[in-house]
């Protein structure tokens, strides 16, 4: 069954339903956030998974989080509350989070083509997913990284963030 999404937002004409069963957050997912939450760590989604959450026609297998500060110590802290834990990274190793259920959390140290993250955490929106409040990168904010990159993997979802950001705007939803 679909994940519960909603979010103050209208929903996107790209779609009819919100299908997020690749975004369906695992109990450890789940908990992870929540204590990344309680500890005060200020994070965004980013990625697909944000133009997932935007509502875009897209499909993706990870959760990728942007941290404002990779060194906190509070986010180990919120991995050990949950039974995960957190692998701060070396050398062209980014940090990563240990654990069953957290294999598709990825961090992201820096999101290419963006301001800094207070800048782009000031435009972020809320979402709710299952219950939890999640800060995520907008849809203008994600094509604008995602042109940036000019990757190959990147340069075959613009169409379908594209469409999704007309829609919205046409809407009156920037």
């Amino acid at each position: 069954m679909p994940s519960a999404v909603s979010n103050s937002h209208p929903r996107n004409d790209c779609v009819k339903v919100w299908p997020v069963d690749d975004f369906a957050l695992t109990p450890a997912e789940r908990a992870l956030l929540q204590a990344l939450q309680r500890r005060g760590v200020r994070f965004v989604v980013v990625g697909m998974g944000a133009a997932l959450l935007e509502g875009a026609p897209v499909a993706t297998q990870d959760i990728d989080l942007w941290f404002e500060r990779p060194d906190d110590e509070r986010i180990p802290l919120a991995a050990a509350d949950t039974g995960g834990s957190w692998i701060s990274g070396f050398g062209m190793q980014p940090p990563a989070f240990g654990g069953s259920g957290l294999e598709r959390i990825d961090v992201v140290l820096t999101v290419h083509g963006l301001e800094s993250f207070d800048i782009e955490y000031a435009q972020t929106r809320e979402v709710e997913v299952e219950g939890i409040r999640l800060r995520i990168l907008p849809l203008d904010r994600i094509l604008a990284s995602k042109r940036f990159t000019r990757r190959p993997k990147d340069l075959a979802q613009l169409p379908a963030l594209e469409a999704a950001l007309l829609a919205r705007q046409a809407r009156g939803g920037g």
